[in-house]
């Protein structure tokens, strides 16, 4: 397998652990309240929500619903199936308006609709209320079955935060 030869098999890969040491430590956080968008309990959050429901740590259920249908806490994280994009992170600036915070990881995708309508501002300007540090370097994805890095990820990625009104 080649340095460079990412192909998605899947969309449920975890987000390097230095990536989300970086986003906690970046914005003094020791976890967040909630996962909104996850298949393994990787990042450090009180609760997850899964495709089956929302989970507390214990690993109680306590909601059938999932990310796109549930409400979001005061501080989240999101790593979206890239695929689900859009939907995350027109539920993120949902989430905003209710006072939420989200950090996500996405592609940097500046010419689609959903950066111009939710990331910036109306497409002309930076959004005040949000966010945007773009990634340098291509990031290894880990696989959830076999906890190995992935191949370079190459596509420019940012970390996106739709700041809610007391937190970011």
């Amino acid at each position: 397998m080649g340095k460079y030869n990412f192909t998605a098999e899947r969309d449920d890969y975890l987000t390097p652990s230095e990536i989300v040491e970086y986003i906690l430590d970046t914005h003094g956080l020791e976890l967040f309240d909630c996962d909104v968008c996850c298949s393994q309990d990787n990042i450090p959050a009180k609760m997850r929500y899964r495709k089956d429901g929302l989970f507390l740590n214990s690993g109680n259920k306590i909601s059938d619903s999932n990310g796109l249908q549930g409400t979001w806490f005061p501080v989240n994280w999101c790593n979206p199936p890239f695929p689900l994009c859009k939907e995350f992170i027109k539920k993120a600036a949902e989430e905003q308006k209710k006072g939420h915070t989200t950090y996500m990881l996405i592609p940097a995708r500046t010419e689609t609709k959903y950066w111009h309508d939710y990331i910036l501002d109306g497409g002309r300007a930076a959004n005040p209320n949000v966010d945007v540090e773009f990634l340098r370097k291509g990031v290894c994805f880990v696989n959830p079955d076999t906890g190995e890095n992935m191949p370079v990820f190459k596509n420019s990625l940012a970390i996106v935060i739709f700041k809610g009104a007391n937190n970011g």
